[in-house]
This record gives C-alpha cells, sequence and structure tokens, in this order.
C-alpha cells in the first residue's frame, strides 16, 4: 500500500474523532484537503487530552476539559502552542482503535460540558493545573501576586498516596555545575554550595542558592528536568539529592486529587468547585473573545 493511500486510510480513520487542524498537523495539509476549519471548541477535547491521563475518571476528565476551553479562550496568543503540542502528543500515542475508544471519553466530556469555562466576575482567567500537588496546592497570590488571588492554596492529602509522590534525584557537582553553566555561562561551583533560601507555604522553593548563584526554584525544576520544586536537599557522599515531592508546579487544580474526587462520586463542577472556589463555571458567551 502506497504511503499516500495509508495517509488516506489513517485520515478517514482519525477524522471523525480529531479535529481537521489535528489531522493537517498529523499528515500535512497535501493528504487531508479538507476546507472547513472548526472553532475553538473543536479543540477543547484534543487539547484536554494531551494534559491528563486517559486512565482518570470521566468527572476528572470532565473538569480538564473545561480547564483546557477556558485557557484556550482566555489566551488567544497561546492557541496556535497549545493546539500544535497538543496534535505532537497525540500523534506519538500512535492513535490504534484502542486509543481511540479511549480518546472517544474526551470527546464525550467535550459535549457534557459544552461551551463551558470558568469566570470571576464574568471575566476569564488562565487556570492553572498540575499531575500531582506535595500534599497542598500553592497559593497563586503568594507565588505569582494579586492577578492569581482566585488561586487558593487547598489541602490535597489523596496526592500522598500515589506511587509518584516522592522521587530522589541524584547528582554530583559536576553535573550540577555542567547543567547550570550551559544556560548561565557565568555560574561556577565554586566552595559547592547547595543551599534553599526560601519555600512558600506548601514547601515549594522560591529560591535557592547552588555555587555562585541564587535561582528560582521552578527555574531549577525546569533546568535540572526534576519533578517538582517541592524538595529538600542532602550531601550523601559525592553526590546531591534532591528529594522531590508531587509531579509538577503545585499551583491550581492537582489531577491526581481530581481523579480520587471522581471515584468518589463528584462531578466536574465540585471538583473544580473545590480547586478554585471563587470562579463560577458559565457559558463562554458570544461576547468572549
Amino acid at each position: 500500500m502506497s504511503k499516500k493511500k495509508e495517509s488516506c486510510i489513517f485520515a478517514a480513520v482519525l477524522f471523525p474523532v480529531l479535529p481537521w487542524i489535528f489531522t493537517v498537523i498529523l499528515l500535512g495539509r497535501e493528504a487531508c484537503p479538507f476546507s472547513k476549519k472548526p472553532d475553538i471548541e473543536a479543540y477543547a477535547a484534543p487539547v484536554a487530552a494531551s494534559q491528563i491521563s486517559w486512565e482518570y475518571g470521566e468527572e476528572a476528565i470532565c473538569a480538564q476539559v473545561v480547564l483546557a476551553r477556558t485557557n484556550l479562550y482566555a489566551n488567544p496568543d497561546e492557541q496556535e502552542e497549545m493546539i500544535q503540542n497538543a496534535a505532537r502528543y497525540i500523534k506519538k500515542k500512535h492513535m490504534n482503535g484502542e486509543r481511540l475508544q479511549q480518546y472517544k471519553r474526551f470527546q464525550r466530556a467535550a459535549r457534557e460540558t459544552k461551551g463551558q469555562v470558568l469566570k470571576k466576575n464574568g471575566e476569564l482567567r488562565e487556570m492553572p493545573y498540575h499531575a500531582l500537588s506535595a500534599g497542598k496546592t500553592r497559593d497563586g497570590k503568594e507565588v505569582l501576586g494579586e492577578r492569581f488571588s482566585y488561586v487558593p492554596s487547598v489541602e490535597t492529602t489523596k496526592d500522598i498516596n500515589s506511587p509518584l509522590y516522592v522521587e530522589g534525584c541524584y547528582f554530583t557537582q559536576k553535573e550540577l555545575e555542567k547543567e547550570l553553566k550551559a544556560l548561565y555561562p557565568g555560574f561556577q561551583m565554586g566552595e559547592g554550595i547547595v543551599e534553599i533560601k526560601s519555600a512558600d507555604g506548601a514547601g515549594y522553593v522560591m529560591e535557592i542558592q547552588i555555587g555562585n548563584q541564587v535561582f528560582q526554584g521552578e527555574q531549577v525544576r525546569e533546568i535540572l528536568k526534576l519533578p517538582s520544586s517541592c524538595f529538600t536537599i542532602q550531601k550523601i557522599e559525592e553526590q546531591v539529592r534532591f528529594l522531590c515531592k508531587g509531579v509538577g508546579h503545585g499551583l491550581g487544580m492537582s489531577q491526581y486529587t481530581a481523579h480520587q474526587m471522581a471515584l468518589e462520586g463528584k462531578n466536574y463542577k465540585e471538583i473544580l468547585g473545590y480547586f478554585f472556589p471563587e470562579m463560577k463555571v458559565e457559558d463562554v458567551g458570544k461576547e468572549t473573545p
């Protein structure tokens, strides 16, 4: 079978479940000569599918779809990036029959929550989420300032039961210097100082000194590819151990707790209301850009 025919068959299978733009990104415009381009509503399911475990409960998935839709509308300049990231993620999934059936859960969630977004006083806001907290989510105002005061710190003790809750990451001083110096040429380990300077109320590192520089906790998480910036430090022989709790930045909805709430019978509005009590689930409305 020719590649062109394979592409056409693949497109025929994907088109009923994925938006046109996704088929174009996956296969190329020439393989998918469709003329009609869907609106943002069509993107909510695939974007959410790239953000949360496909094994989670229906109501947790519904909650994530509402967050995805809200962020698509609230951040028009980032829509293309979110869509492309989702397309790449789904392409890596190798969408066979079983995966397509799993994906339909996101389609159902999008239909059940059609047009629904989170608003505060009628306005859209950026809605953060993460995979797994350290036992309590972070306070948005404390971490990001007044603009994120609608993101409170809430208890998420269910997260402690996750097998991914704790992970130790080990580095020699040479490895630390190599990773940090690649991005900060003036960096020097010097006497090998690795010291936490400050942390927020949920235990996530705000500032840490490594060698001759002070970094933000999230900077270090990204550079060293740590699961979380909620960590403690211990020197063990020739290595430095970062003992991390949780997965992700810790702000907003913990997807693991959302899943546990879904298993307990909570619906998506109750889940979202727990994490974002100042926000209301409303129709996006025609006036929203």
